[in-house]
């Protein structure tokens, strides 16, 4: 399941609450992505405007958040994490800040926390290239590899850790509990 922007977001949600999606691929999904609402670079796409310019896209009353986004009782890495054990990839534009690119990184390393619990460390991965708010052909290309690697046991050619603000603190200050990882194994 892919998307790009707007259907990045609906890609994620879906790969969140159906279990059929072995792959979820959201791209340049920003906020209400796999971008978080907590963490936002200038120029980012921030509650405050996403919800002025599609209202229809949320719940009803989020614009309470408007301004105390700290409040809100979630944020996107848990979305993320609710795809696991199965996979997920994220891809992003480092140049498309309206995406926030440093907020994807920010959830990707919180929803790992679970996929570490779960011991499917692998099937959470990232991908950013440089260029314009668009689904392009390295985008699919990392789709396609990130694909072969969990679905066919091809190892990629290329990393999916990269972590391209690796100086940044962690936005949270917990970690999952050790797991018994045999049993875990036995469900995937």
């Amino acid at each position: 399941m892919t998307g790009h922007s707007r259907g990045g977001k609906a890609a994620l949600l879906a790969g969140a609450l159906d279990e059929r999606i072995a792959l979820t691929v959201p791209n340049g999904s920003g906020a209400g992505g796999a971008g978080c609402f907590r963490i936002q670079w200038p120029m980012t796409e921030d509650l405050k405007a996403i919800v002025t310019h599609f209202p229809f896209w949320f719940a009803p009353h989020i614009d309470d958040f408007i301004g105390h986004v700290e409040q809100l009782p979630f944020d996107q890495h848990e979305v993320r994490a609710l795809v696991a054990p199965r996979a997920l990839l994220t891809t992003d534009s480092l140049d498309d800040l309206w995406a926030n690119p440093l907020g994807t990184e920010v959830s990707y390393l919180a929803s790992k926390q679970v996929f570490e619990f779960l011991g499917v460390t692998q099937k959470s991965g990232l991908h950013y290239r440089h260029g314009p708010h668009a689904q392009n052909v390295e985008d699919w290309k990392a789709l396609l590899d990130f694909a072969d690697w969990q679905l066919l046991a091809k190892p990629p050619a290329r990393k999916f850790d990269e972590l391209p603000f690796p100086n940044v603190a962690p936005a949270f200050k917990w970690t999952a509990p050790t797991a018994n990882h045999d049993d875990t194994k036995a469900r995937n």
